[in-house]
């Protein structure tokens, strides 16, 4: 096990490589000058546009600026943001309320999906069934900046049930609308896939000799069915949660809340390459550790997994 663990561990080196080989690849061929992006429409010395630059290494060449952003980054050193401010200490600023909104997404997306999909597989081509396929398939093909806004003009404007914007002094229940958006086209996902996992297991051979030996439907269920069928959706759900931190973007910008992604965004529009690479960087590390949990969760729902 603990082999097993370590081996994974140092998959993590070329993964963070090449992602930041990538990351800062596709943003040093982005059109632009970041200075110019920083000053806006104020004019500017080439004096100060040289400190600038030569302050940020913008004016080296690629892998220069790629070998300064690594070196640093192995003593969690991202540098600074184009206002002064260490990158890490905005990650750490923003991390809480991205992290706090992805578990809520995932909260969502665990209960609802797994809860309406179990009872769609254990009610195979009912009215049920057919109703919840029709409702997942729907979700799936509304674009998920769609729904951010019909609920922010409906839910939030309209009916004023929760404020339409979260802002800086947020609270978990500010969160509650803009994490349903985020999980609602994964929640669909996951509907799908229980409902798939819960019908090909109900016709297994183990489930019919479980029936054999005269046990209730109940027990047949929890114990023969679920376990087994949860090993798919664990999977899908688990590695989801760094998926959802990372595909957060649009649904911060859209409340407004003061998130990684929100952050990532700005970042973006200002040309500013280390914040970009750094949070992505993170994201990306987040994504491969839930890869890891996941997969020894396995052994705790399926016994006949071990790892060696």
């Amino acid at each position: 096990m603990w082999w097993y663990v370590g081996k994974r561990l140092l998959q993590t080196i070329p993964v963070f490589l090449g992602a930041t080989f990538i990351l800062y690849l596709l943003l040093f061929f982005r059109p632009g000058d970041p200075v110019l992006n920083l000053v806006g429409n104020k004019p500017i010395s080439p004096e100060v546009r040289d400190a600038i630059a030569a302050q940020y290494h913008l004016d080296d060449n690629f892998f220069a600026q790629w070998f300064y952003f690594v070196k640093g980054a192995v003593t969690f050193d991202f540098g600074n943001t184009f206002s002064g401010q260490p990158v890490i200490n905005l990650i750490k600023q923003t991390f809480p309320v991205t992290a706090t909104l992805a578990v809520m997404a995932l909260l969502f997306d665990a209960v609802l999906g797994i809860g309406l999909g179990t009872l769609a597989g254990l009610r195979r081509n009912g009215w049920f069934d057919s109703s919840v396929l029709v409702v997942s398939l729907l979700l799936l093909s509304v674009p998920i900046f769609v729904v951010g806004f019909v609920m922010q003009l409906v839910v939030g404007v309209k009916l004023g049930w929760t404020s339409p914007t979260v802002g800086g002094d947020w609270t978990v229940s500010d969160l509650i609308l803009p994490a349903i958006v985020l999980a609602i086209a994964n929640f669909a996902y996951t509907i799908r896939l229980t409902r798939t996992s819960v019908a090909e297991n109900l016709s297994a051979d183990h489930v019919r000799t479980a029936r054999a030996k005269g046990l209730t439907n109940r027990l047949v269920v929890r114990n023969h069915v679920l376990r087994n069928s949860l090993v798919p959706v664990v999977t899908y759900i688990g590695i989801n949660l760094g998926s959802l931190m990372a595909g957060a973007i649009i649904t911060e910008t859209i409340f407004n809340i003061p998130g990684v992604g929100n952050t990532a965004y700005k970042a973006i529009a200002q040309g500013e390459t280390p914040t970009v690479v750094a949070i992505v960087t993170v994201m990306v590390m987040i994504y491969v550790l839930m890869s890891l949990l996941v997969d020894l969760l396995y052994a705790v729902l399926d016994p006949r997994i071990r790892y060696v």
